[in-house]
């Protein structure tokens, strides 16, 4: 919403400064309306990520919110939809249908990019999801404390103990309906040519511990952001729901076996369906 209200903001000033000045012939007045413009919104840009700075400043990570319902939450993706739509990304969905409405889940999803859980975050709003992440991600000045905000939790991948009590922390958010859980059994980005990293299993602990389904999807083209954020180009992402893994299966099977599962499902999809670098804007 804010994005277009700046936009809004900008092109309305940038047309009433045009009006006023004392400028002659349709080349002239374009050039400087374009330039008027951009100076306008690259002035609100700068101005809302001044209140996101001094926004992050006043959350304490000790005192987090017990609701992840907030402010914070509300204005962190404005900034997030803010980014994407200046870097004219485009974010396709596909298989929402399948999303469980009011029912707790643990989301397992392919790695590419580190945009991947802001993606995931926009996207899944309604679904009140959250995301364990690497602690690193936390500990960004102001960001990572927006990060802790919105209910995500840090992921210690050195220190085995510290990990199991985020599993757990996790298990429990979801049980007591704090926040949906959306996971990256990969461990890291995902830099290579194949379409999947070996997974952890251990990760999938969560959703046996919470008793709940698992929403099994993937992620194409978030590796492209970076590569093509300043081109005229948009860039297309594709978030694919593949499948849902009841929580009785999920209570019947071991952790393996859940982890094979989901590894298979992606696997295979990722394998048909591969990112297509541009093409992907033209095709599912």
């Amino acid at each position: 919403m804010l994005f277009f209200v700046y936009l809004g903001v900008s092109l309305c000033t940038g047309g009433w400064l045009v009006y006023k000045g004392d400028v002659t012939g349709i080349p002239a007045m374009a050039g400087l309306f374009l330039l008027y413009s951009l100076g306008i919104f690259l002035l609100c840009f700068l101005l809302h990520l001044l209140v996101f700075a001094i926004m992050g400043y006043t959350i304490r990570p000790e005192k987090l919110p017990k609701d992840i319902h907030t402010i914070y939450r509300w204005y962190g993706f404005e900034t997030l939809w803010l980014f994407m739509r200046t870097l004219r990304v485009r974010i396709h969905m596909h298989g929402m249908e399948k999303m469980p409405v009011g029912e707790p889940y643990l989301m397992v999803s392919n790695h590419r990019s580190i945009f991947d859980p802001l993606v995931g975050l926009v996207k899944f709003k309604p679904y009140d999801l959250a995301y364990v992440s690497k602690q690193e991600n936390l500990k960004i000045p102001f960001v990572g404390r927006f990060i802790a905000a919105v209910g995500c939790l840090p992921l210690d991948r050195d220190n085995p103990k510290n990990a199991v009590r985020t599993i757990r922390k996790a298990a429990e958010n979801i049980k007591n309906g704090y926040a949906n859980y959306g996971i990256y059994p990969e461990g890291w980005e995902n830099k290579t040519h194949d379409p999947l990293l070996p997974f952890r299993a251990g990760a999938l602990k969560i959703a046996k511990d919470a008793g709940c389904q698992i929403v099994l999807s993937t992620i194409r083209n978030s590796d492209h952001i970076f590569r093509r954020a300043f081109t005229f180009r948009p860039i297309h992402i594709h978030v694919d729901i593949l499948e849902i893994i009841p929580a009785e299966v999920v209570k019947a099977e071991k952790t393996a076996e859940l982890s094979d599962r989901s590894y298979r499902i992606l696997e295979a999809f990722l394998t048909e369906h591969p990112a297509d670098d541009w093409k992907l804007g033209r095709k599912g």
